[in-house]
């Protein structure tokens, strides 16, 4: 295929708001920026073959096939439909995996 459409469901931009929040809290404004602006590159590239990674066989489920792309400690998980990479959620990967049930994967 060639290059794929990437669209942030409205949960995604969420957890990039808090993300990007609780860093600025945390530590610094151009801290937050800076893993704001890594997460989105590594979003960016996923425009193309984004099938190259791999399954999240606890996500997957019989109707989709649940991705995800590490950057840093964040999970960004996604989907592939048609020429259209869904991101679903992204997820820092200290927190438990139970916490996956409130994306609906």
């Amino acid at each position: 295929m060639g290059i794929y459409k990437v669209h942030l469901s409205d949960l995604a931009k969420a957890d990039l708001r808090a993300i990007v929040n609780y860093v600025a809290s945390a530590d610094s404004w151009d801290r937050a920026k800076y893993v704001e602006h890594g997460i989105l590159s590594t979003i960016k590239q996923l425009i193309t073959f984004p099938t190259m990674y791999p399954k999240d066989e606890n996500a997957s489920m019989d109707a989709r096939d649940v991705r995800f792309v590490v950057k840093w400690k964040y999970k960004i998980f996604f989907f592939v439909k048609a020429e259209i990479v869904e991101i679903v959620g992204i997820f820092h990967t200290a927190q438990s995996p139970d916490k996956l049930t409130y994306y609906n994967l």
